[in-house]
């Protein structure tokens, strides 16, 4: 993890704030697989167990609050899964991992992958499709996002 280290550090340089939601023990990573009823990443789960969720204020990546992982609200998996479940029509096989102005909704994708990883894919909300591949696998896909504000 101390990629993201590095990166969240290089991200401050440039002026932005970071913020990070604390670790989520292994209990609460297992209870969120429980309740959105499928199992997620290894590399999300790493993330999850040692960040919780966060990471550039206003592009938080979404996490575990406050190590309770059956809190409903914007900024948590849960959360964010649910009211796009909801609310637009996500397939039970997609996990919310970034959610933005009810517009932009990037996710896991547990029906694809090479086994263990899932990639981060885009689901068009309007459209209520996935239209694109962001990335191969959730830690590509953080230090991408990292690296995006750290110039």
């Amino acid at each position: 993890m101390a990629e993201y280290d590095e990166l969240a550090m290089a991200a401050e340089a440039a002026g932005n704030e970071i913020f990070w939601l604390g670790p989520a023990s292994g209990h609460q990573v297992q209870r969120l697989e429980a309740l959105l009823g499928l199992q997620l990443s290894p590399s999300y789960k790493r993330f999850l167990e040692v960040y919780g969720g966060g990471g550039i204020v206003s592009a938080e990546i979404s996490g575990i609050e406050d190590d309770n992982a059956e809190l409903m609200t914007g900024g948590s998996v849960l959360g964010d899964t649910f009211t796009c479940r909801d609310r637009f029509g996500l397939p039970d096989h997609l996990v919310v991992i970034y959610f933005h102005d009810d517009e932009v909704c990037w996710c896991l994708d547990a029906s694809e992958g090479d086994g263990d990883e899932f990639p981060v894919v885009s689901y068009n909300i309007f459209s209520k499709e996935v239209d694109r591949a962001i990335s191969e696998d959730f830690s590509a896909f953080m230090r991408q996002h990292l690296a995006l504000y750290s110039t």
